[in-house]
């Protein structure tokens, strides 16, 4: 499973890199709006007409844009979880939107997927065939761009806070039974995380709080300019 994602994380990566030379006609959205966000000052002002005799006040920009942002990573079981399930794929596609004059905010909708498969002496020691735990989540994001506050001028710092509503199926094959009984339920879960962006790349780590399912999560992930404001 591992290998398979870091082959898939190769792959989104690579994809990536054609990704980043075809947003470069984008750039008047991604490198004004997020790039900017690194000067000094963090605002941009519209030219004034100066005389001698008279002088008008520069005038505030307000734009912004809407990001796509899909991603993939590896989910690591945490507590109780880790129990009874080993690692797992996650992928996802996260929409953000942002304003200037909401710096240093941004807000997105998130949907993901995981899958954890069994761990093997659990499914052994309950005479299983099979454990498959799979969750879907839907929620919403914040996002706090550190480089109000953090000085760099090689990556962007994000901190991030989710609270998503998580359905978690268990797929489980008894001995003996050609019958697969699906167990359910429904969830509040809370996320926060940390991103290092690198024009339109994330690596982003974030730890889920979601009762017997908690997880760390390892993630890439390639934003997509697509509306400007």
């Amino acid at each position: 499973m591992i290998k398979n994602t870091i082959l898939i994380l190769t792959v989104i990566f690579l994809t990536g890199i054609e990704a980043y030379c075809q947003a470069e006609k984008y750039a008047d959205v991604s490198n004004v709006f997020r790039l900017s966000l690194q000067n000094k000052d963090r605002k941009l002002y519209s030219d004034s007409v100066n005389t001698q005799y008279n002088k008008k006040s520069p005038k505030k920009l307000n734009f912004g844009g809407l990001f796509l942002a899909p991603y993939i990573g590896i989910s690591f079981p945490v507590g109780t979880f880790r129990d009874f399930s080993v690692s797992g794929l996650m992928y996802g596609v996260k929409a953000e939107v942002a304003f200037s004059k909401l710096y240093p905010f941004s807000f997105g909708f998130i949907y993901e997927f995981q899958k954890n498969t069994g761990d093997g002496d659990y499914v052994t020691t309950n005479t299983l065939t099979y454990y498959d735990t799979q969750i879907t989540y839907l929620g919403g994001s914040v996002d706090i761009i550190l480089n109000k506050y953090i000085k760099t001028n090689f990556t962007m710092p994000v901190f991030s806070f989710e609270v998503k509503y998580a359905t978690v199926t268990n797929y489980i094959g008894r001995e003996n039974s050609t019958e697969e009984i699906p167990e359910s339920k429904n969830i509040m879960t809370y996320s926060p995380g940390l991103a290092f962006t690198v024009y339109i790349f994330d690596l982003y780590s974030k730890y889920t709080f979601a009762g017997d399912y908690s997880n760390l999560t390892f993630l890439a992930r390639i934003h997509f300019p697509f509306i400007k404001f």
